[in-house]
């Protein structure tokens, strides 16, 4: 049987385990553990870290109260008509219902092209050791680029 367990400052708090110092996501963090990836990395005019390669763009984003949800998102370079927003989105559609991750989706740009993006997202509020951190990234980076290279054999 399994219980709820009532949320206190210490269930909240982020501490040590058995497997290392547990951390919340953060810029330097993340920018060193980029860094031993090889990867080149810059801050943005919106203060938002990204990796840019030829056909797109990787941002990382934090969300909730202490910033301890991190999300990847993927930007694809390449644009499609708004003509073509249906079938791009059958195709990922496709995607989403036969992949686990990244989810993926259509957006609409300032630009009045049909975009689209993927991304990987975990909540971290009870921390995470710099190892798991580092490997979630890695893992992250690797199947979104995996996402991108899939989009552009299907197009």
């Amino acid at each position: 049987m399994f219980f709820r367990r009532a949320r206190t400052d210490a269930f909240r708090s982020v501490g040590s385990s058995g497997g290392g110092t547990l951390i919340l996501p953060s810029t330097p963090v993340i920018q060193q553990i980029l860094d031993e990836y090889g990867l080149k990395h810059a801050i943005d005019e919106d203060g938002d870290l990204a990796v840019r390669w030829e056909k797109c763009s990787i941002f990382f984003f934090y969300y909730g109260e202490k910033r301890e949800v991190l999300q990847a998102r993927l930007y694809l370079n390449r644009r499609f008509t708004v003509e073509m927003r249906p079938s791009v989105a059958l195709m990922l559609d496709d995607w989403n219902r036969t992949k686990l991750f990244p989810k993926a989706y259509t957006v609409l740009p300032d630009d009045g092209m049909v975009g689209i993006c993927a991304e990987q997202c975990f909540d971290f509020e009870t921390g995470v050791t710099r190892d798991q951190l580092k490997h979630t990234i890695g893992v992250w980076v690797d199947t979104l680029i995996r996402f991108s290279e899939w989009v552009d054999e299907q197009v």
